[in-house]
């Protein structure tokens, strides 16, 4: 048997694999291949295209032009060429690389890369993004994680599947050596990235000079880092498990744009399990990683907050326009998601079930007995019946809108008919509500211009409803409820 039959039936067995792996569905699945033009994504390409036939999945392949190279449409063309050739569904993006971003050139090359991986992944319906990361990439990953500090996730390196990011890299155990010896036995084109040689790079510094040498003196190199590497992902595995125990024994809960865990107990676990625990909370909330300063500093203020202080601390999210906050209070600690301000232009009501404002989606629900009355805006019953089967617009009486505004200040309802107004202030205390939500329940006023013209506040969205504005029992009223946009991407 010859050595690119070897290879070749190593890499299929490797994809049959993952495919069993996968849960059962009634269509093939399919594979997104991230096509660079170099020599290993063009051998992945050929020989993903020659097992389709005999494994159950379906191809696609995207190219992604950074812009960074004066051959890059060079690359494209190729890439182009060859899927075509082969008869695989092609797709091309560019993306602008920003090189002032402040994380170097390579890091936010690969962020934008596989932001636009994943954006056709969703759209084409695919399980997962391919790549052709080999054995000594894996080398060099695991060198460059040790340089940075890393700890046992990042020392765990890369793993064939990555079930968190979709991506799939079945040639992690082929070695650079097979990988060429396959393309230039069957003469395959690729392309060279003349960059690869520029040493300035973390990534060539460590494959053209500290590789070389270090696997002349250790030639089991490559195969003894691979081990070290599924070791750490082992540990991982075993440390994640204990933090999906303790964040489960800390009460957590879910919250408005996050959640939340009991602080007393997460004190409990000890500072080592407490950082753990923190780390795996924010990876299932999508959430950048903090360094070990920045977790620790995080940790000192939350093991010494006082109970009735409130402490919030910022958090960076994957997304770049995304931000997170830890908040404490009431013995609390909340980590969630900070949404944009309310529009200061005032939301006036159309009698349609949603509408849009500003970065906000306000939805208007007629339910019986609870939320504003729609007796006191005149709206006819038969109008109410039309509203709820077939979704026709409510119209209030001549004279009447209902409009949301973001809060003022020194606003005051009466929920309660035989207790005396009180501030907003005082209603959202009372009923626990977050000192970071506040802003972002409207006030809801019915304006009107009939005999003249007055302005009457009848609730807080839905949280409170003034007792004058309340429906009856067997009433219908209407709910008011706000959610950003951003958290239904």
């Amino acid at each position: 048997m010859t050595n690119n039959t070897v290879f070749a039936t190593q890499l299929e067995k490797g994809i049959a694999s993952f495919l069993a792996a996968q849960k059962p569905q009634a269509v093939p699945v399919h594979l997104l291949l991230a096509l660079s033009g170099g020599v290993d994504s063009i051998v992945l390409l050929h020989a993903l295209s020659q097992f389709s036939s005999r494994l159950p999945y379906t191809l696609s392949a995207m190219h992604i032009h950074h812009g960074l190279s004066p051959h890059a449409d060079e690359w494209l063309s190729l890439c182009e060429r060859v899927c075509h050739a082969q008869g695989i569904a092609f797709y091309s993006a560019k993306v602008h690389v920003n090189l002032q971003s402040g994380q170097g050139i390579e890091a936010t090359a690969r962020e934008a890369r596989y932001q636009a991986l994943e954006h056709m992944r969703q759209q084409l319906g695919a399980q997962a993004i391919v790549t052709a990361h080999h054995m000594q990439d894996q080398s060099e990953t695991l060198l460059l994680q040790l340089m940075r500090g890393s700890g046992v996730k990042g020392l765990s390196a890369m793993g064939d599947w990555d079930a968190e990011r979709k991506l799939f890299r079945p040639l992690l155990q082929a070695s650079k050596t097979d990988i060429l010896q396959q393309a230039n036995s069957l003469q395959y084109q690729w392309v060279e990235d003349e960059s690869n040689t520029d040493i300035s790079y973390d990534r060539n510094f460590m494959r053209q000079t500290v590789m070389p040498v270090m696997r002349e003196r250790y030639p089991q190199l490559d195969s003894a880092l691979a081990r070290s590497a599924s070791h750490m992902a082992e540990a991982q595995s075993l440390l994640d498990m204990l933090a999906g125990q303790d964040i489960a024994a800390c009460d957590v809960r879910e919250e408005w744009l996050g959640q939340s865990v009991d602080i007393q107990r997460l004190r409990q676990l000890g500072d080592a399990r407490a950082k753990n625990m923190l780390r795996y909370w924010f990876q299932q909330l999508d959430l950048r990683m903090p360094n070990t300063e920045q977790l620790q500093n995080y940790w000192q203020q939350l093991s010494t907050v006082k109970p009735h202080r409130y402490l919030h601390l910022p958090l960076q999210g994957q997304a770049v326009k995304r931000q997170a906050y830890l908040h404490h209070y009431q013995q609390r600690l909340y980590c969630v998601g900070k949404p944009a301000a309310l529009p200061k232009t005032p939301l006036v009501w159309q009698g349609g079930k949603s509408q849009i404002w500003g970065d906000w989606q306000v939805q208007f629900k007629v339910s019986k007995g609870r939320g504003i009355a729609l007796a006191r805006l005149g709206v006819h019953p038969a109008a109410i019946t039309l509203h709820k089967r077939y979704g026709q617009s409510v119209s209030l009486s001549e004279g009447l809108e209902l409009m949301l505004f973001a809060r003022a200040g020194g606003e005051s309802l009466q929920p309660d008919a035989k207790r005396p107004r009180r501030e907003l202030k005082v209603i959202f205390q009372m009923l626990a509500i977050p000192p970071w939500q506040r802003a972002f329940y409207p006030v809801v006023n019915v304006i009107s211009s009939q005999p003249s013209h007055s302005q009457t506040l009848v609730s807080l969205a839905d949280l409170a409803i003034d007792a004058a504005w309340r429906p009856g029992r067997n009433a219908y009223g209407l709910e008011i409820s706000l959610q950003p946009l951003s958290s239904q991407a």
